[in-house]
């Protein structure tokens, strides 16, 4: 096994995210409805970039605390994750911990199609795996191939919260495989296109100034790139000291 072989130490992963309002909602005085958030232990790095719908008063509160709760479920069920099979149960077992939790917060049909509808894309890298899953749609970058996820008809994707109708929802895995070989996986919400997201998931800088991700979003977006909000998320390997 080379070097560039080797799985990588998820602490040696660089992790970094950021956003930004575009400027559609920022002229309607209306707050960025999308979040994200990062894990970055011994056992797992990771990446989570959420999309609030649209039309919900405030989809912000749901994507941002949906966010936050697929870092920790994260945390929780992937560490454990040994095989691509085994990774691939535990976004299952992510997705469904999701739905348990917008659930128990038992806020009636009316409330959570105002503030829980969110879809979420999440890159996520163990010693053993590599996975990119998600909900909803948004596109994703693992090292030089691009998926982007159809919205589907009359841009409506599917959202975890539909889970409280009675939909049945399943995580659709965008790659799953050893964590061996993989070096940059890049996700973002559908606020940015292919060209971004290539040029920053590569930038050099990000290894000493993850921070500067954010940033660039905030050059690119006084520059009138965005006019949906943009969010964009990045676990790659540091380029060697």
């Amino acid at each position: 096994m080379t070097l560039s072989d080797r799985p990588p130490e998820p602490r040696a992963l660089l992790v970094a995210a950021g956003s930004v309002t575009g400027h559609d909602h920022r002229r309607a005085q209306r707050d960025g409805q999308d979040g994200f958030a990062t894990v970055a232990t011994p056992e797992v790095a990771a990446a989570i970039v959420t999309d609030g719908c649209s039309s919900g008063r405030a989809s912000e509160v749901g994507a941002r605390l949906g966010a936050a709760w697929i870092a920790a479920l994260i945390e929780e069920h992937l560490p454990g994750a040994r095989t691509v099979e085994e990774a691939r149960a535990a976004a299952q077992a992510i997705v469904d911990a999701l739905v348990a939790r917008l659930r128990g917060l038992d806020l009636g049909p009316p409330v959570a199609s105002e503030m829980l509808l969110f879809g979420f894309l999440a890159a996520a890298v163990t010693r053993d795996v590599a996975i990119v899953f998600g909900v909803g749609d948004g596109l994703a970058r693992i090292d030089g191939a691009v998926t982007v996820i159809d919205p589907g008809p009359d841009n409506a994707p599917v959202y975890p919260a539909y889970a409280l109708m009675g939909a049945s929802i399943t995580p659709r895995i965008l790659f799953a495989g050893p964590a061996a070989g993989v070096h940059t996986l890049a996700i973002a919400t559908d606020g940015v296109d292919e060209a971004t997201l290539a040029a920053l998931a590569a930038d050099p800088r990000l290894d000493a100034n993850p921070s500067l991700l954010r940033k660039r979003l905030v050059v690119l977006s006084d520059q009138g790139m965005f006019h949906d909000d943009a969010t964009i998320a990045i676990v790659r390997r540091r380029a060697p000291s």
